[in-house]
């Protein structure tokens, strides 16, 4: 009869945790590469919404990240002040501003595009094609029946 492993060895047969700790050295590598670009792993999101679509609303921003506006007030100001982003008057409502990718962020975007493609191919290197996109495919699955927001990373508020 063959026992169930215990213990630390136990660990390594459980999905949550090993999901749990490559997506932990993930994060870390992926903090650490954008460093030389002068980008907090947060902002990613930010730049990358603005890159989809550009003079939203810090309420627009807000809604579609799932950030409370004092969060969003305080990453733009941030980004701002990195000259990454500008706070325009919003052409729909007066009471609103529009926050646009500045010059500098347009540069950086295709660095940021770099930083992530090197990740995931690095990361996925022992897989073939076929394992790669079955892995896409479950987790995109899995974050779906978690009730997730595609392309939003719950610890961003």
């Amino acid at each position: 009869m063959t026992q169930d492993p215990t213990g630390i060895a136990a660990l390594d047969e459980r999905i949550p945790f090993l999901l749990s700790q490559l997506g932990s050295h993930v994060a870390d590598e992926f903090k650490r590469r954008l460093e030389s670009l002068g980008i907090h792993p947060r902002a990613t999101a930010i730049l990358l919404a603005l890159a989809e679509t550009d003079g939203q609303s810090q309420r627009e921003l807000s809604v579609r990240l799932g950030l409370h506006r004092n969060v969003m007030v305080a990453m733009v100001d941030a980004l701002e002040e990195q000259g990454l982003v500008e706070r325009l008057p919003h052409p729909a409502d007066r009471r609103a501003f529009a926050v646009s990718l500045t010059k500098n962020a347009r540069d950086v975007l295709p660095g940021l595009d770099r930083v992530v493609r090197d990740l995931e191919d690095q990361i996925t290197a022992p897989l073939s094609k076929e394992q790669r996109a079955a892995l896409l495919t479950a987790l995109q699955r899995m974050s779906a029946a978690a009730g997730l927001t595609p392309g939003v990373h719950p610890g961003l508020a």
